[in-house]
């Protein structure tokens, strides 16, 4: 992974997170002191991914690193990207699509600094699922089965195409072997209700509700042909990015809120018990979603460290590069700015990652 700071060697690294530390301070209260009273707007979608910025906020996370910390609510990741480029909001999550790299190639000043939703093994949260009469007659079992049929993604050119697109190839197909249909996931349901697509791409809960209503089947999860594909990430704004000491406090949060969250889950199974209680109750109030319903999902996972896979980044944007979906060219390593999650485990310790 290459920082936008570029950094060579262990010691290169040591310094530059040193340099951040004696900004934001060396402990949890220093950092406190140091950011003390700053303000932060983050952009949310009020998704089940958004489960590290609750937990992060509901432990007082935030608090401890002096930051006064709003929510602000977008109907998709999308909209958030001209706020994020004006510098009206600090802190935004979203799927790295080819509009968001055709929006960095226009000169917004975007920077990817940590993981937000990932499908290492037993994380698989947007399963590939097809309508329950196709799976139940035999006619789509696997991915060969779907050539010509109705396959719904949530919006065109997004990393879910990719998705799609590799466990296509695991059948000989092409992406544009199958005819597409571009509908909201929570709208997955209703489609498969009414015969109005015959497979999907539907992140969860959604997967979850489309399964326990009788319409759809799981017939394969992504880490079987695309492990660890990186669907969602931390933004900051260029403006943020710039406030090293701020990023940092903020960075340290945040991870602090994954490590809790993912503390509660076991291969992808929650865990019995008070950590596993806390947070199905923190992210069912903050999303609305029923407890029986969060609990069967499978869960995204996000890094501890906050490390991004850069490889898949790569992967989905050469995608977009071969549908003919990019108005210009991105440097994918130059929009990955990992030192303020380095900074954060450099204070926190380092708390390893899905296979490695």
């Amino acid at each position: 992974m290459k920082p936008i700071t570029r950094a060579s060697g262990a010691g290169m690294a040591a310094l530059v997170a040193s340099a951040l530390l004696a900004g934001c301070g060396g402990s949890s209260s220093d950092a406190g002191e140091s950011c003390s009273g700053q303000k932060v707007t983050v952009g949310i979608t009020n998704s089940a991914s958004d489960a590290p910025l609750y937990v992060a906020d509901k432990r007082g996370h935030f608090k401890e690193q002096g930051l006064t910390v709003t929510f602000q609510p977008f109907d998709s990741a999308a909209k958030m990207i001209a706020p994020l480029g004006s510098g009206q909001l600090d802190v935004g999550a979203g799927a790295p699509s080819a509009g968001f790299y055709n929006a960095v190639s226009r000169g917004l000043p975007l920077r990817i600094v940590a993981d937000k939703g990932s499908m290492p093994k037993g994380y698989g949260y947007m399963p590939v699922m097809v309508r329950k009469d196709l799976y139940d007659s035999g006619k789509v079992k696997k991915a060969a089965d779907l050539k010509g049929l109705k396959v719904a993604e949530p919006a065109q050119a997004t990393a879910t195409s990719s998705t799609l697109a590799a466990y296509l190839q695991t059948g000989g197909l092409k992406y544009d072997d199958v005819e597409h249909e571009y509908i909201g996931f929570a709208q997955h349901v209703t489609a498969f209700q009414n015969g109005a697509i015959d497979a999907s791409l539907t992140t969860e809960p959604s997967a979850t509700v489309a399964e326990q209503a009788g319409v759809a089947v799981r017939v394969a999860s992504p880490p079987d042909f695309y492990d660890k594909q990186q669907l969602a990430v931390l933004l900051y704004s260029g403006k943020f990015a710039e406030q090293k000491n701020l990023g940092t406090c903020f960075m340290t949060a945040y991870l602090k809120g994954a490590r809790d969250y993912m503390a509660a889950f076991d291969d992808g199974k929650l865990v019995k018990g008070a950590k596993g209680d806390e947070i199905v109750k923190i992210v069912t109030a903050a999303t609305g979603l029923k407890a029986s319903v969060y609990t069967a999902a499978v869960p995204n996972y996000v890094d501890p460290d906050g490390k991004v896979n850069v490889a898949g980044l790569k992967r989905d944007y050469d995608f977009f590069k071969q549908q003919g979906l990019l108005q210009g060219d991105v440097d994918v390593d130059e929009m990955v700015d990992s030192s303020f999650a380095e900074a954060a485990v450099a204070k926190l310790g380092d708390a390893g990652s899905a296979g490695s």
